[in-house]
């Protein structure tokens, strides 16, 4: 563990022989010890997941044979009964189409392919449902599995986001020898990805965004990079029992994802705009991102007229932001569902999904960990009211997150419509 653990470590024997009295050497190692205990493994790099290290030519198989191998090293929470679970679940992907209802074209692509790409601290098993969807749809689906992901919390404690742009370049070159038609789509941080490459790359046919990433609602992020010097984790050290996901997060992580959506910023000054048609669907209660500054990228840099925004909302007699393409503004209100509103993790998850489905074996409950009673609650009682975890919310009610979109799908209904517009 870095940093004051580091100095007092360092100092210790200095402020020992200055003082030459016991007592404080005594405290001074009582202060070390205690301070600076050896963090648990998944709490340390794995050394093996900070940097993406494949060759821009390897083959996608070899690829996922390599992730593979190195998922089954790094992570200390495998063993022989749950080993293919957890790595189906956080392994990359790819799914082809029916051959005999969409076969490939005389050059040996298929019409149409996406790439997707998961968010922070996330796995590509968020994207399952859509990928499912997709190939069903014709498309040919892969995903990556961003560097620092998959594996341990402590990969993400020196990653670099430009180490996620490389696995998105290797994962748009690959595609490009498999399909004509090349759509990028992201949840939260992958979205924030597939905006950055398609305002590189413009043979980008679409893009499908899910609560992108465009801005963080904190402020006080910009400041993260600092903090990382000193703390490691954003708030308390979590349990990370969520096998699919990081719970425990970390501080370089939150400054990688603002240092990504300022070169999107920098792009955007410089005159640079989304020229690809995007499909977003967003929240407006979302405490993750800043929807207000989505919304407004979107409408002022996102040009195409058969761009679709699907906006998420408890408060619906706020509809009507200008939009380049068509805006449904979505009732987020269910009280036949106990639903409150919807969070930043619900909407790319229907609400069938095993693992954080309405009955999934997930409870979202670690904003109760210092309120055992109502974190019981949380995690026992399937009658209280789920939504985003708002200090509006949490003054109001014992609130479980919702972590699946009880509209997933009228959404999808939304995206394929778009989809088949972009087609003609």
């Amino acid at each position: 563990m870095k940093t004051i653990c580091n100095y007092y470590a360092e100092k210790a024997p200095v402020l020992v022989r200055r003082s030459m009295g016991m007592a404080l050497l005594l405290s001074v190692a009582v202060m070390v010890i205690a301070g600076c205990a050896t963090p648990s493994p998944r709490l340390q790099p794995s050394g093996l997941n900070t940097t993406f290290a494949v060759a821009e030519d390897t083959p996608f198989a070899a690829y996922l044979q390599k992730t593979r191998e190195m998922m089954i090293k790094a992570r200390v929470d495998i063993h022989d009964d749950n080993r293919e679970e957890v790595l189906k679940a956080n392994m990359p992907f790819e799914l082809r189409p029916d051959q005999e209802s969409f076969p490939k074209g005389k050059d040996g692509k298929y019409r149409r392919g996406i790439l997707l790409i998961h968010g922070l601290s996330d796995s590509p098993y968020l994207l399952q449902p859509l990928a499912s969807h997709l190939q069903k749809q014709g498309f040919f689906v892969r995903t990556i599995l961003l560097p620092g992901h998959g594996t341990v919390p402590g990969d993400l404690l020196n990653i670099h986001y430009q180490e996620w742009i490389r696995a998105v370049q290797y994962g748009v070159r690959g595609m490009k020898g498999e399909v004509t038609d090349l759509f990028l789509g992201g949840f939260s941080t992958g979205a924030a990805l597939s905006v950055l490459e398609s305002m590189k790359d413009k043979e980008i046919k679409g893009l499908i965004l899910i609560s992108p990433a465009l801005a963080v609602k904190d402020r006080r992020i910009a400041l993260a990079g600092m903090l990382s010097r000193v703390k490691d984790w954003v708030g308390d050290i979590q349990d990370d029992v969520d096998y699919v996901k990081y719970e425990t997060f970390a501080v370089n992580a939150a400054y990688q994802i603002y240092l990504l959506t300022r070169e999107i910023d920098i792009l955007l000054e410089q005159g640079n705009r989304i020229e690809a048609p995007v499909f977003a669907a967003l929240s407006r209660e979302d405490i993750t991102i800043d929807p207000k500054r989505a919304l407004f990228v979107l409408d002022k840099f996102a040009s195409s007229p058969r761009n679709v925004l699907v906006v998420y909302g408890k408060n619906q007699q706020r509809a009507g932001e200008l939009f380049n393409g068509k805006i449904y503004n979505e009732n987020s209100f269910l009280a036949d569902k106990k639903v409150l509103d919807f969070s930043h993790v619900a909407l790319p998850i229907p609400c069938d999904d095993r693992h954080y489905g309405d009955q999934g074996g997930y409870k979202s409950c670690l904003h109760y960990r210092d309120d055992q009673e109502k974190r019981r609650t949380c995690l026992m009682d399937d009658s209280i009211w789920r939504g985003e975890i708002s200090g509006d919310n949490l003054q109001a009610f014992t609130v479980r997150r919702l972590t699946c979109n009880p509209r997933y799908d009228g959404m999808i209904e939304k995206l394929d419509q778009f989809l088949k517009s972009v087609a003609q």
